[in-house]
């Protein structure tokens, strides 16, 4: 990793005022736990000859987080005691980096014995899965203060020490995120395609993997996202309320825009929105939502889009198909699970 190189050469004293501002952004910006975690094993072994015995990664984890919110872009409403404020851009880089760097080698964090072999298996966090088959939806309260609201055939997962040394979420599939208020413990949540990251905001993260694309809206409170396939690229998007963001998975291109939360955010209130959607991303709703399959025959199913007002509250699905197949031009037959759609034009 050539941002290890930096901080070999941080440590010795012979950064060029380039490096230290490349490695000032590397620190500040998007540090996953396991390339933490590795980098201080890494740092360790490079500075100190004797062995690593234990490691306390939880709580030196904590404090390298707290230090890096702190300095991530977002305001902070209340400043610590023991931020130091420097004006000067130069010196206020030196004084971040070495005080996560000092965390980084300082003896209280880490126990060595050169009388004791190394154990080289980490302490692995138990992991908390919750799941959301077809037809269902369900709201999860974690130990922060933040809700999560699972749509149909989502999972999350999260390890134990959540809210305590890192707010990080997994995602497969489609939640809206209530955030409780952290400045010290960003909250993350990571899909297949986009990380998004806010301290207290709430907003929507839909990627499933079966879609062409992955998109996450914000309602309020700010967030900044990056892709999950390139997580070092510095590009990244911040979005504002009303606003989102839409990947193309097979381009990984993505265009920002405002949304209309009545369309976005409906189904977290039980309510299905299908406003100029495509029959195809309908089709594919209304499987999981009912916990059904649906077949179509005909052509130009990839022509179709809904233009009806779009809201359905509570409704059957026999409604729905019918109401659909008035404005859109196909049939369709209900046999308990099976769905047989017919198109009429």
């Amino acid at each position: 990793m050539e941002d290890k190189n930096l901080i070999y050469h941080f440590l010795k004293e012979d950064c060029s005022p380039e490096e230290l501002d490349q490695l000032h952004e590397w620190l500040i910006s998007d540090l996953d736990e396991e390339t933490t975690n590795e980098l201080l094993k890494s740092l360790w072994k490079k500075t100190h000859d004797g062995n690593i015995h234990e490691i306390d990664e939880s709580e030196l984890t904590a404090r390298i987080r707290k230090e890096i919110a702190a300095n991530n872009g977002f305001e902070r409403t209340k400043p610590t005691k023991k931020r130091i404020i420097v004006r000067n851009r130069r010196n206020n880089s030196w004084v971040i980096i070495t005080a996560i760097l000092l965390l980084v080698i300082t003896a209280g964090y880490f126990i060595t014995s050169n009388n004791q072999a190394a154990d080289p298996t980490p302490i692995l966090a138990e992991q908390i899965e919750k799941n959301t088959p077809r037809g269902h939806r369900s709201t999860i309260n974690l130990r922060d203060g933040s809700k999560v609201i699972l749509n149909s055939e989502t999972k999350i997962t999260y390890d134990e020490n959540f809210g305590i040394d890192n707010r990080r979420i997994h995602l497969e599939g489609e939640a809206f995120f209530e955030v409780a208020r952290d400045e010290d413990l960003p909250f993350v949540v990571i899909s297949k395609n986009l990380i998004t990251r806010a301290l207290g905001t709430s907003f929507n993260v839909r990627d499933y993997g079966d879609e062409d694309s992955a998109s996450i809206a914000l309602a309020t409170g700010k967030v900044k996202v990056k892709r999950s396939q390139n997580p070092t690229n510095k590009f990244k998007i911040f979005l504002n309320p009303n606003e989102q963001v839409v990947l193309n998975k097979a381009s990984q291109k993505w265009s920002k825009s405002t949304f209309r939360p009545e369309r976005v955010l409906s189904w977290k209130d039980n309510s299905l929105n299908f406003k100029e959607m495509s029959l195809a991303r309908i089709i594919k709703t209304l499987e999981r939502w009912y916990d059904v399959n649906i077949e179509v025959k005909g052509q130009g199913i990839e022509k179709l889009t809904y233009e009806g007002t779009g809201s359905f509250e509570k409704q059957s699905l026999e409604n729905i198909l019918n109401t659909l197949g008035y404005t859109m031009g196909f049939e369709s037959t209900i046999n308990e699970k099976q769905i047989m759609i017919k198109l009429t034009n």
